[in-house]
């Protein structure tokens, strides 16, 4: 029986295994660049598209502008830079041509992701003081109405990033975003138990702006009446979103399914939540009736 083993085999099947390797090695690496350039071509040809769109628009020809927009917006494969600023400026055309109603949903749309943020909003708060400037009017006659102006986002492909599979956290907000999830769910429960001193506690009295430009006490006696004179209350969350805007203000959107024994309905819901003194309160309220 022979002591020794062979070795000769062994190296020719190593052998065999590395050059299995490395062949495969690069041939991922040559698909992952090809990939790598079809979408910076696309990217590149997306930014084109999109530029046109705001020349036209810049040009006050804004129905060719909607419809650039539109076909691009609707061709997927869009990086949520570039979605953004579609559903901004799609918005924007509708401000101008008056069609509130319709940018409402296009700008609350485009509020999914913060790097844009501050812009978007503005134009979104706009409409909404336009609301209660015309509920104002409704009451003192000489209250003027100012229609909302809007601004434009630019698309710039050379900052624009790539999609990746990799799920990149935002460390700076994760405890803060933990915290409005939490305080969101019990701010539910104490609407659900028809605890009117605990649901009240979640806003700022302060810096809370109710709807239809009334006074923040009489609001609240309403919210009393809401909440005390339901035989029973049935509220649920779902669809939330979290979307930290800086340091000191977060917005959740979610849709909000409400049964009583007097009213029952689905709507779209934003709330507006500022860090004040280490607390964070609700100091706005948004209702999206007909939300997709």
């Amino acid at each position: 029986m022979p002591l020794f083993v062979p070795v000769k085999p062994f190296r020719v099947t190593l052998m065999r295994l590395l050059t299995i390797f490395v062949i495969s090695f690069v041939s991922l690496l040559s698909s992952n660049v090809y990939a790598s350039q079809t979408d910076e071509k696309r990217l590149k040809i997306q930014a084109e598209k999109f530029q046109t769109g705001l020349d036209e628009a810049q040009k006050g020809k804004l129905q060719n502008a909607l419809t650039i927009w539109e076909e691009l917006n609707q061709s997927g494969n869009l990086i949520p830079e570039l979605k953004r600023a579609l559903e901004n400026n799609i918005a924007v055309v509708f401000i101008k041509q008056k069609r509130y109603e319709e940018a409402k949903k296009r700008l609350d749309s485009a509020l999914q992701s913060d790097a844009q943020v501050a812009t978007t909003l503005g134009n979104l708060n706009q409409i909404y003081a336009y609301d209660a400037q015309k509920a104002y009017q409704r009451i003192f006659k000489e209250t003027p109405v100012n229609s909302p102006k809007a601004e434009w986002l630019y698309f710039d492909v050379k900052q624009a990033k790539l999609p990746t599979d990799n799920v990149i956290t935002d460390e700076k907000n994760a405890d803060a975003v933990r915290l409005i999830k939490k305080s969101l769910e019990q701010w539910r429960q104490a609407w659900s138990n028809q605890q009117v001193k605990d649901y009240l506690s979640f806003y700022d009295k302060n810096n809370f702006i109710p709807k239809n430009g009334m006074s923040y006490k009489t609001w609240e006696k309403g919210r009393y009446r809401s909440l005390q004179n339901p035989k029973f209350i049935k509220l649920f969350f779902d669809d939330i979103q979290v979307t930290p805007i800086s340091s000191t203000m977060i917005r959740t959107r979610f849709l909000q399914r409400y049964h009583s024994d007097r009213f029952k309905d689905n709507v779209y819901k934003v709330l507006l939540w500022q860090k004040n003194d280490a607390q964070w309160k609700i100091v706005q309220e948004v209702v999206i009736y007909g939300a997709n």
